[in-house]
């Protein structure tokens, strides 16, 4: 997977916005957590709560909060690989060491352009059920604390 000295620049570009991109899940995460806690105080205080909403809304900040590590995991690797990408083999090299170390088993893609948008791709699916599981998370608080 070769890349032309005037795909590297871009390669490396649209790894640093999709980057910055997924920081945006630290917000939601930040947010999920407050929610989390402030439902756990106002539930301890002895505020009735409709306990299968109330489990409901523990489960999505757990799921929330796994893929809230994996979206933050995400953006440092779009991160250092945009900081990286500057000579034309840089990008190939970098997925390959990638996959081989997480044991990623994919056929390979039929460029580095195409293997990378694969890539960017499935990031964004995971801040979406992200922030997916934030927002189901809000709703289960709201019907767990509303008397």
């Amino acid at each position: 997977m070769r890349t032309d000295d005037d795909v590297t620049p871009r390669l490396a570009a649209d790894a640093a916005v999709t980057a910055g991109l997924l920081d945006s899940g630290r917000p939601l995460a930040w947010a999920s957590g407050m929610m989390l806690l402030v439902t756990a105080v106002v539930w301890l205080k002895g505020h009735p709560v409709h306990l299968p909403a109330l489990v409901g809304t523990v489960v999505m900040a757990s799921l929330q909060g796994f893929l809230a590590q994996r979206v933050r995991f995400d953006a440092g690797i779009f991160r250092l690989w945009a900081s990286r990408w500057h000579h034309p083999l840089a990008p190939a090299a970098d997925l390959a060491a990638f996959d081989v170390r997480v044991g990623r088993q994919t056929p390979p893609a039929a460029s580095v352009e195409a293997d990378l948008a694969e890539r960017r791709r499935g990031a964004i699916r995971l801040l979406m059920w992200q922030a997916a599981c934030a927002t189901l998370q809000l709703g289960l608080t709201v019907i767990a604390l509303w008397p």
